[in-house]
């Protein structure tokens, strides 16, 4: 990627944060209540409304007039602007097609999830990851059909990143934040975010920056779908929306961290 020294700052800054939840777990998770064992999700991409949202304590706030701004600014995007574009997207493009992009960029991503999982210890997992990449990246057409999905000896694991590798290794969650565009999030999640950033290896095939971040951004409307459905289960019927996203965000990430 030309913008190198970028990606040096944000690993530079990434590893002292990381640092400093990893030295300070009990004060990072000072405000965290205790909680029972969470529900393990059912599917990779498990849906927030598998996940409890009555606890309005379940996470330190302390920034929720910033959060709910982003909340409602994410709201608005999601669902007047990135929905009905998104119906149309669907409506002039193939099954196929969609399926196809989103496999690409799944298995494009496999080194962030090998390393993650090498990291949490977990060798069987990286196997499993290892052989699906090798399959799909030569049957399937350099990842375009998940041709391992067939195979139950190699079903996929649970997706790993970086946020979920500091939780194994003890840094406590911190602070709850929502980020304009990316949203609900922690202050360990959001040094995970920039690790994953660092460590995914498609910025390093590209040279051009915006080229880089719109096709990132293509792969992620792609699956757009997804996103809204997971998100309207849990704000539908929600009294307060934003508690409901906020703790079934919780939920979901304590899950993953403790699978």
């Amino acid at each position: 990627m030309a913008a190198g020294s970028f990606r040096i700052n944000i690993a530079l800054c990434t590893a002292c944060l990381a640092c400093a939840l990893l030295l300070t777990p009990a004060a990072a998770s000072a405000d965290m209540p205790t909680e029972g064992t969470p529900h393990a999700p059912p599917t990779v991409t498990a849906d927030l409304d598998d996940y409890d949202t009555g606890n309005e304590d379940m996470v330190a706030d302390p920034l929720e007039g910033w959060n709910r701004m982003w909340f409602a600014v994410n709201d608005v995007l999601l669902l007047k602007v990135i929905k009905p574009v998104h119906k149309g997207y669907v409506a002039v493009t193939p099954d196929e097609l969609r399926s196809g992009v989103r496999n690409f960029f799944h298995n494009l991503a496999f080194p962030l999830r090998f390393l993650n999982c090498l990291l949490q210890g977990k060798p069987k997992e990286a196997g499993v990851e290892m052989g699906r990449f090798i399959i799909n990246s030569t049957v399937g057409m350099a990842g375009f059909i998940d041709v391992a999905k067939k195979d139950k000896p190699i079903v996929e694991p649970d997706k790993e990143d970086f946020g979920q590798t500091l939780g194994v290794w003890g840094a406590g969650e911190g602070f709850y934040i929502v980020w304009p565009l990316i949203g609900p999030s922690t202050l360990r999640d959001s040094v995970g975010l920039a690790g994953d950033y660092f460590a995914e290896p498609f910025g390093y095939m590209v040279d051009d920056d915006l080229a880089y971040f719109t096709a990132r951004g293509y792969g992620e409307f792609n699956k757009a779908d997804e996103t809204i459905s997971s998100y309207e289960a849990v704000t539908k019927s929600a009294v307060e929306p934003y508690t409901s996203v906020r703790n079934a965000y919780i939920q979901m990430r304590r899950a993953k961290v403790a699978k």
